[in-house]
């Protein structure tokens, strides 16, 4: 019976110490997301609906569905939250977190969901 208590205990002790182990998306510092985005093509998801964006140094972006639908708009990085921010006629300035994923993937966070993309490097669409 002790040998059981203990070894339940031990069991309880290595899975705690497991859980904070267990990979969770990692949120970008200002830096990270400025280097990853300025002068590059993301192609990502969002919603179940594919698109690539690029994203110029000089803060204006372009983001193309995959149906060929384009708008153009705005974007920056907050330093003091870490977030990167797009502007579009539609909803004025919005801002996104974005995290390094369990599989190291990126993603932003959108509710409670992450919508997964990759970094091309330079203007990888028309």
């Amino acid at each position: 019976m002790h040998r059981r208590l203990v070894l339940q205990a031990f069991c309880a002790v290595m899975l705690a110490l497991a859980v904070p182990a267990m990979a969770q998306p990692v949120r970008l510092t200002a830096a990270e997301v400025q280097a990853l985005l300025s002068g590059n093509t993301i192609d990502g998801n969002w919603a179940g609906t594919a698109y690539q964006q690029f994203f110029n140094a000089d803060g204006s972006t372009v983001f193309v569905l995959a149906d060929g639908r384009r708008d153009e708009g705005r974007w920056r990085v907050n330093p003091d939250t870490n977030d990167y921010e797009s502007w579009w006629r539609s909803t004025g300035w919005t801002p996104y977190a974005m995290v390094r994923t369990e599989a190291g993937g990126l993603a932003w966070i959108n509710g409670e969901q992450l919508e997964p993309f990759e970094v091309l490097p330079g203007r990888q669409m028309e």
